[in-house]
C-alpha cells in the first residue's frame, strides 16, 4: 500500500507530465480546431474587419469534400478472416465506429481506436487526437512511443490515464483510482488520412486546401462588395451640402428623397464600372486550383455515381481510390490490428486458447 505522501507525488507527477504535453502540442490542436471550424463553414473566426461593410460570407467546398471522401471510405470493408474476430466486430458494431473515426481522421488527420476489456469482454473506443498525448511527437511510428497520456473529461470530471507498454496509471478528479501493470495489452491502434515523416500526427487533405479556401473566400466577398456598389450606387456630394447622417444610417433606400443646400451641386453617382474580368478568372482559377489539390471533381461524381456512365464511372473510380489510398490503407490496418488486440484480449493465439 502506498503511502499518502507516495500517492500525491505519483498523482502531482501524472498531471505533471500530462500538462506539459498539452502545452508541447497547442499548436496541434490549434490546427485543428482550425480545421473542425472550415469544415462547418465558420471561416472567419478571429477576423477582424477592416470596415463595417466588408462581406465576409464563407463559400464552403471542404465541408462537402470532406463528405465526399467520408462517403467513398463508408464502403471500404476489409475481409476479416477470423471468425471470433468478426463475431466481436458484429457485436460492437465496428463498422459505425471506423465512420465515426474516418470523421476525425479525415478532419484533424488522425484517429486513435483503444481496444479494452469490460467485463471479461472486448471493448472498443474511438479517441479522437484531442484526447491524445504521446511522450513524443516527433516520431512517425507508434512501436517508437514508450507511453500515451489518453485525458478527457467524463461526468465533468478530468480522468487521465497514462499508458506505458507494461504499467497503468488512472486520476480521476486528481484523485488516484488505478496504479499498476496493465490488465491486457497496450490498447492504441492509430488510424491517419496521410503519414508524415517524423511526426506522431497525421496530416489531413483539409490542411491542404484551407489556403485556397481563404482566397476563394476573398475573391467572393470581393466580387459581392463590387456587385452591391454597383446596385446601390455610390453617392457623390459636396462637403457640408446634404444630411450624412441619414445617408450613413438610411442609406439610398428606393423613394429616398436627398435634401441638399442651396448654392451647392447636386449629389451625383459614380460610375461604377463593371466587374472586371480579373475577379471571374481568379474565382476559376482557385476553384480548379481547389480540385487539382483535393481531387474534388473526381470525388464527387464518385459520390453521385447516377449522374456518370459506367465507363466514366470505372475512370472515376480509380482516380478516387489513388486519391485516398493511404486512407483506404489505414482502415485496412485498423482492422487488422485491432482484430490482433481482440485476440490478445480474449486469450486467444494463432486461433486456438491459451
Amino acid at each position: 500500500m502506498q503511502s499518502k505522501q507516495s500517492k500525491k507525488q505519483l498523482i502531482d507527477a501524472v498531471i505533471n507530465d500530462y500538462e506539459a504535453r498539452k502545452a508541447a502540442r497547442i499548436g496541434l490542436e490549434n490546427k485543428w480546431m482550425t480545421n473542425l471550424n472550415f469544415y462547418n463553414g465558420d471561416q472567419y473566426l478571429g477576423y477582424a474587419k477592416q470596415y463595417y461593410w466588408q462581406s465576409t460570407e464563407s463559400f464552403n467546398h471542404i465541408g462537402p469534400l470532406v463528405e465526399n471522401r467520408l462517403a467513398i471510405l463508408a464502403e471500404v470493408e476489409p475481409e476479416v478472416k477470423d471468425e471470433l474476430v468478426r463475431a466481436v466486430f458484429d457485436k460492437l458494431r465496428f463498422k459505425r465506429l471506423i465512420e465515426e473515426g474516418n470523421f476525425w481522421q479525415e478532419v484533424t488527420g488522425s484517429v486513435f481506436y483503444k481496444v479494452t476489456k469490460i467485463n471479461n469482454q472486448p471493448a472498443i473506443t474511438v479517441c479522437s487526437p484531442f484526447e491524445i498525448y504521446p511522450n513524443k511527437l516527433d516520431v512517425s511510428n507508434l512501436e517508437e512511443i514508450s507511453s500515451i497520456i489518453h485525458a478527457k473529461n467524463v461526468d465533468d470530471q478530468l480522468v487521465i490515464e497514462k499508458w506505458t507498454r507494461d504499467h497503468l496509471t488512472i486520476i480521476r478528479n486528481q484523485e488516484l483510482v488505478y496504479d499498476g501493470e496493465l490488465p491486457y495489452p497496450f490498447p492504441f491502434v492509430r488510424g491517419t488520412s496521410e503519414l508524415v515523416a517524423g511526426q506522431f500526427f497525421g496530416k489531413s487533405v483539409v490542411d491542404r486546401v484551407i489556403p485556397v479556401q481563404r482566397a476563394y473566400n476573398a475573391i467572393k466577398n470581393r466580387r459581392a462588395e463590387f456587385m452591391s456598389r454597383m446596385a446601390c450606387g455610390v453617392v457623390a456630394v459636396e462637403d457640408g451640402s446634404v444630411d450624412l447622417d441619414s445617408l450613413e444610417i438610411d442609406g439610398l433606400c428606393p423613394g429616398k428623397i436627398i435634401v441638399y443646400q442651396q448654392g451647392y451641386r447636386e449629389p451625383k453617382f459614380m460610375e461604377a464600372g463593371s466587374i472586371p474580368d480579373e475577379l471571374t478568372k481568379e474565382e476559376d482559377r482557385l476553384l480548379n486550383e481547389f480540385n487539382t489539390i483535393s481531387c474534388g471533381d473526381v470525388l464527387t461524381a464518385m459520390s453521385n455515381r447516377a449522374t456518370v456512365g459506367e465507363g466514366t464511372l470505372t475512370i472515376y473510380s480509380e482516380q478516387a481510390k489513388r486519391q485516398l489510398r493511404r486512407s483506404i490503407q489505414s482502415i485496412e490496418d485498423v482492422y487488422e490490428q485491432v482484430g490482433a488486440k481482440i485476440l490478445a484480449i480474449l486469450g486467444v493465439e494463432n486461433g486456438k486458447s491459451k
